[in-house]
């Protein structure tokens, strides 16, 4: 056993190593919740995180501390996507619908462009951001309706499983009824205009 100075040293490279295992732990804790993807680079290392670009034959990942790592493509034996759960919201049509109806209420865009399927988010948001009077008058035009959901009827095409919801709207003596598509994506249903 050292004595004296070389005990000391030993000693805080003991607490040293003790206090980086536990970072590490933590940090691999927190990186399988941040984690969409994981790389497995061709001598078996995993790495969890985000695949934020790829260019030139490098792939740049982001770990959950904001390290960002850049991957040389020859290096890497495959990629593993991982989707996240279906959240509950986006359980049925009708919820879909009642969850966007409840953020155009509000003026919450980013809430209302994520009741859209994936292909079309980028189009709706760009609609949605065009004009802030655009926004304002799509939700005086809510307001004081009345909205009757009036069930869904689903069907699969290919691969592909759809839905239209019939909606009967009514503000006064106005009254219509209208048809919402859906698509399920990722076990979510998703509107598309």
């Amino acid at each position: 056993m050292p004595s004296g100075r070389n005990a000391i040293f030993n000693m805080a490279g003991i607490v040293a190593r003790a206090a980086c295992f536990a970072f590490g732990a933590l940090l691999c804790s927190s990186v399988s919740a941040y984690a969409s993807e994981v790389v497995t680079l061709a001598d078996n290392t995993q790495i969890a995180g985000k695949l934020t670009h790829y260019f030139d034959g490098i792939v740049v990942m982001e770990t959950s501390g904001g390290q960002k790592l850049e991957l040389p493509r020859d290096k890497i034996k495959s990629i593993t996507f991982k989707l996240p759960p279906p959240r509950a919201e986006f359980s049925t049509p009708e919820k879909t619908f009642e969850r966007w109806r409840g953020a155009m209420l509000k003026g919450e865009v980013q809430k209302a462009i994520d009741c859209y399927a994936l292909l079309y988010q980028g189009q709706v948001g760009q609609q949605m951001m065009q004009s802030a009077d655009d926004l304002k008058r799509a939700q005086k035009d809510l307001e004081g309706v009345q909205f009757e959901l009036r069930g869904s009827t689903f069907k699969a095409q290919g691969e592909f499983k759809l839905a239209t919801l019939k909606v009967k709207r009514s503000k006064g003596e106005n009254v219509q009824t209208d048809e919402v598509n859906l698509v399920l994506e990722n076990g979510e249903w998703k509107m598309t205009p």
